[in-house]
C-alpha cells in the first residue's frame, strides 16, 4: 500500500513546526526566568545527591505522572530546559523521530523516572517528555526508581 506523499511532506512540516515552536517558547522561558531572577534549568541529580547517602532504592512500578511533577535530570540539563523545550539544536533529529512516531500514533516506551523526595529526575526518555509536552499532554507513563536518602551535613 502506497502512502500519500502529500501527507508524508504534510506531517513532516507540522512536525517542524512543534520543533520550532518548542525551541521558540523555550527561548521566551529561559529569557522571561532571567528577567524574573529565576532558574529555568533542570535540577541535576549528582547535585541533589552530593550531601546524602542513597539509603535504599526500589523499583516502584509503572505510573502515570503529571509531567510539571518532572523537575530534574541524570545529565541532561544542558539540552533542554525546566519545562522540556530543547535548548540546543542536537536535540533535533532526535526529538523529530520521536514527535514522528508519536503522531503516527506508535506507542513509545514508558519514560524512566527516579522519585528523590517527591522530585522526579529522568533517567531516560527527555525527548518523548519533550514531544508530549509540545502536543499538549499533561501526563506520561513512567518507570519509576524510588532512591530513599539519609542527609548527612558534611
Amino acid at each position: 500500500m502506497m502512502q500519500n506523499p502529500t501527507f508524508n511532506q504534510n506531517q513532516s512540516q507540522q512536525i517542524l513546526r512543534l520543533f520550532a515552536n518548542m525551541m521558540t517558547n523555550g527561548w521566551w522561558h529561559r529569557l522571561w526566568a532571567r528577567l524574573t531572577h529565576r532558574t529555568a534549568q533542570l535540577l541535576e541529580l549528582d547535585e541533589t545527591l552530593c550531601c546524602s547517602e542513597v539509603e535504599s532504592s526500589h523499583y516502584a512500578g509503572l505510573r502515570s505522572v503529571n509531567i510539571d511533577n518532572i523537575r530534574g535530570t541524570e545529565g541532561k540539563a544542558n539540552i533542554f530546559d525546566d519545562a522540556f523545550h530543547p535548548i540546543k539544536e542536537m536535540a533535533r533529529d532526535r526529538w523529530l523521530s520521536v514527535a514522528r512516531e508519536k503522531i503516527n500514533g506508535h506507542t513509545l516506551p514508558p519514560v524512566e523516572l527516579i522519585d528523590v523526595d517527591g522530585t522526579y529526575y529522568v533517567r531516560d526518555g527527555h525527548h518523548r517528555i519533550s514531544v508530549a509536552r509540545s502536543l499538549g499532554e499533561s501526563f506520561i507513563d513512567a518507570e519509576i526508581i524510588v532512591m530513599d536518602l539519609n542527609r548527612r551535613i558534611l
